[in-house]
């Protein structure tokens, strides 16, 4: 890198910067309500998009959030960039939900036939949760290891059809190696903290005392707060794992290319992909970390139960507060 080029990186910061603030800020709020965060979605997919595009060495498409890129008059330079960000939300969560939704609607099953029978005293039944939720979290895992692979290769194709290329997205996953195993770790740590957003109102006392005496005006902005640190959370959380996904799967694509010259015939080929042995140790060990995100759903729903969180949760659908 030559010193003129270090120099103008360095003079870029400040604007970086003020771009980041500005897109928390917004991310945050269109996280607020589920029909606006499909904005926020689709704008998370464009970013993907446009990362790739960096790493390919190509020129990225402008992603705005109202605005559409210059050049344009009119009300495609107004709102062409809300125009694209709702049409890449609405085709990455109906990409999302028809992966998702067989193992999300399995869960909700699962809870109505264990714990909500179990509780109206159906015991000879009580099996039949359980059950349904284990084969639920089986069909689960492999599609969550995957997800972020899929979720790239449709924001670097720019069409639905892509979601489905199981082949080419197996292709990367397995390229990646111990890498996949990596981002499945980040992307289970970050339960965490939305765990944590599910026991806020069972320990709401010990957060915010004099919760109970409060007003109920004073109570509902508490309530407003909590949504607002989800929002926030949800947004800065994607913004990062989708950021990181979009540059392991451009990095992964030439090993793929190496490996299965016919599944990417324009891409040059470089690297070495782990045996096959080793791709399903990396397999069975991401698997494993993304177990986290089942068993941190269930135990939040004891502890504050939300039907739709079971289909919506924003690492694998919908990036909403809730």
């Amino acid at each position: 890198m030559s010193t003129a080029t270090a120099r103008r990186g360095v003079l870029a910061l400040p604007g970086r910067l003020v771009g980041l603030i500005r897109d928390l800020i917004l991310g945050t709020l269109f996280c607020l309500t589920p029909v606006t965060a499909l904005i926020a979605l689709g704008w998370l997919t464009r970013v993907m998009g446009a990362t790739i595009d960096r790493h390919r060495g190509q020129a990225p498409e402008p992603v705005g959030w109202i605005l559409g890129p210059k050049g344009q008059g009119g009300i495609a330079r107004a709102l062409g960039g809300l125009g694209a960000n709702i049409r890449s939300g609405v085709m990455t969560a109906a990409g999302l939900a028809v992966f998702t939704l067989p193992f999300t609607l399995a869960w909700l099953g699962a809870w109505w036939a264990g714990w909500e029978n179990s509780f109206n005293k159906g015991y000879e039944q009580a099996s039949v949760g359980p059950l349904i939720w284990f084969a639920g979290t089986a069909l689960a895992l492999p599609v969550l290891a995957h997800l972020p692979f899929a979720l790239a290769h449709f924001a670097a194709e720019r069409r639905w059809p892509a979601f489905f290329e199981l082949r080419r997205i197996h292709s990367v996953f397995a390229a990646a190696g111990w890498r996949a195993v990596w981002l499945a770790l980040l992307s289970a740590l970050t339960v965490v903290p939305f765990f944590g957003l599910r026991a806020m109102p069972v320990f709401v006392e010990g957060i915010v005392p004099g919760f109970a005496e409060m007003t109920p005006e004073a109570q509902l902005q508490v309530a407003r707060g909590f949504m607002l640190a989800g929002a926030a959370l949800s947004f800065a959380v994607l913004l990062f794992l989708r950021t990181m996904a979009a540059r392991l799967y451009a990095r992964s694509i030439p090993r793929a290319a190496a490996r299965w010259p016919a599944l990417w015939p324009d891409v040059r080929a470089e690297g070495a992909v782990p045996s096959r042995v080793m791709r399903w140790v990396w397999l069975g060990l991401a698997m494993l970390v993304w177990l986290a995100v089942p068993v941190s759903i269930v135990f939040g729903q004891f502890m504050n139960y939300d039907p739709v969180l079971w289909l919506t949760h924003p690492l694998y659908l919908l990036p909403w507060a809730g």
